[in-house]
């Protein structure tokens, strides 16, 4: 009798969800610590906002030495900084301590879920993971990717969605994405979309105005800003520029701020002074995202022409500081974007020059486009976001913990 009343507790417990604290690593590896990207980001403002979601549980950032810097100043009771040798300074050092020493640092640490935002899991190793996708650029663009890079992703990708107990993506087209080309079900997969640090705002001229001097821009603009990778598509945006200016520069500059990539400034350089308006192209390279909530909210019209996006968090941020958006008509933009912005095909110079052209003239226009980008900007915050999140890595730590509760009472029997 004694036997079966401890059975029955035990299969309740299993069926029910388990509230207990719990330990949650996040894994920050795959940021440089000289040349973050834009997931820095959100892994700040994620490991600021989860413990207002989830105050019960401890938070630790796996970090490097190096990337440490990043996230130093979010150190406190409930979250701390656990070294792990190397970050994306050393990608084949720091996928080999991905894949190695994080599970050692799983186990002896007694951490119980591990939240990987960077494409990546580790394979080995007996624990709950949480895996975030956010590129899927080796299948929508391979060849800008390059062979190496792009060969290591599709295996690393789906071995690593394979092994996760469930799926973050940002947009229901990213989502659709990884069931089509990972094959994860539909039912693995939670959408959390991303947002905007709170400073990106609209702003006044006479606030812009300091900052907009700084950089030299005493002509209206129009912004392009991101990392200057390929897909990115600065090129066409170039030619379309182009036809904005033609026969005249007039007083029209094309600000593009953003770090280079592989070279890719060179490029773009030599295609502006083949169509006679290197002058007008002022490139910045990568401006804090203090001083750019300045310079999106001077600019005249912000373009986004990304050949493949799985959120795109530059357009959220534009938005948010009431800039005119013209943008890809590609993969997840429309989602984001709605009804506050112009879409284009990415690669149909004349129609992007001409929604560049509406957006920077036409009042009535712009008027309209800024009113629904604020709008539209509302919906995306940090604290919904940490809160998505932490609900699906307790989903997933609850169904883990019912799961082998059950397998105990299994072997019991």
């Amino acid at each position: 009798m004694h036997r079966e009343y401890r059975f029955a507790i035990r299969e309740r417990r299993a069926a029910n969800c388990w509230r207990g604290a719990m330990r949650i690593a996040i894994d920050t590896l795959f940021e440089h610590p000289d040349r973050p990207s834009s997931a820095v980001d959100y892994l700040k403002n994620l490991a600021k906002y989860l413990p207002r979601a989830g105050p019960e549980h401890s938070y630790y950032l796996f970090v490097s030495r190096r990337n440490a810097r990043h996230f130093r100043d979010l150190q406190n009771l409930n979250i701390r900084l656990v070294n792990c040798l190397a970050s994306n300074e050393h990608v084949a050092l720091r996928i080999l301590v991905q894949q190695s020493l994080l599970p050692i640092q799983m186990h002896r640490r007694r951490f119980d879920v591990l939240f990987s935002p960077g494409n990546v899991c580790p394979l080995l190793g007996d624990f709950c993971r949480i895996l975030k996708i956010n590129t899927l650029h080796h299948y929508h663009t391979p060849k800008l990717i390059g062979r190496t890079r792009s060969a290591y992703r599709r295996v690393a990708f789906l071995k690593s969605a394979e092994k996760a107990d469930r799926v973050i993506a940002n947009t229901s087209a990213t989502k659709k994405e990884i069931h089509q080309f990972l094959g994860v079900p539909e039912s693995k997969i939670s959408i959390v979309a991303e947002a905007s640090y709170d400073f990106y705002r609209p702003l006044s001229d006479d606030q812009t105005r300091g900052v907009r001097e700084r950089y030299g821009l005493n002509r209206s603009y129009i912004l392009f800003a991101s990392t200057l990778y390929p897909y990115k598509n600065a090129e066409t945006l170039i030619r379309a520029f182009a036809k904005l200016t033609a026969p005249e520069p007039g007083d029209l500059e094309l600000v593009i701020a953003g770090r280079d990539c592989d070279s890719q400034q060179v490029k773009l350089e030599a295609i502006a002074w083949g169509l006679g308006v290197r002058r007008e192209v002022r490139f910045l390279g990568f401006v804090p995202p203090e001083d750019l909530a300045f310079l999106y909210s001077g600019a005249r019209v912000f373009v986004y022409p990304s050949l493949a996006e799985t959120f795109g968090k530059p357009l959220v941020e534009a938005m948010c500081c009431g800039v005119p958006i013209v943008a890809s008509n590609t993969t997840c933009i429309p989602e984001v974007v709605g009804d506050a912005g112009i879409l284009v095909n990415p690669l149909d110079v004349e129609q992007m020059a001409n929604a560049i052209q509406e957006a920077a003239v036409n009042n009535k226009l712009r008027t309209s486009l800024i009113i629904c980008g604020l709008e539209r900007a509302r919906q995306f915050s940090w604290g919904t976001s940490a809160r998505e999140t932490l609900r699906v890595i307790e989903e997933a730590a609850n169904e883990r913990y019912r799961q082998r509760t059950v397998c105990a009472l299994s072997d019991a029997r």
